[in-house]
């Protein structure tokens, strides 16, 4: 994924969560997923789980090339 789609991801991400972009970004980069399990259900709270957990599908999803490709990647899984 190119900087231009990964900024895009996280904007949207952001707005979803109603948190800044950079304060996400910063979670992300340190590794710290807990803004994004905040404001989920706990059926989507498991959901994220099952996925951060599934180390073949991470890997594919951090090899994505768009966020079209990581969306096709998460609904195939």
């Amino acid at each position: 994924m190119n900087d231009k789609d990964y900024d895009k991801l996280i904007n949207a991400a952001s707005k979803k969560l109603g948190a800044s972009p950079e304060a996400l970004r910063k979670n992300l980069e340190k590794g710290d997923v807990s803004a994004l399990s905040s404001g989920l259900s706990k059926a989507d709270k498991a959901k994220l789980r099952e996925v951060l957990s599934n180390k073949e599908l991470m890997a594919k999803l951090k090899s994505a090339s768009s966020p079209q490709e990581i969306m096709n990647l998460l609904s195939n899984k």
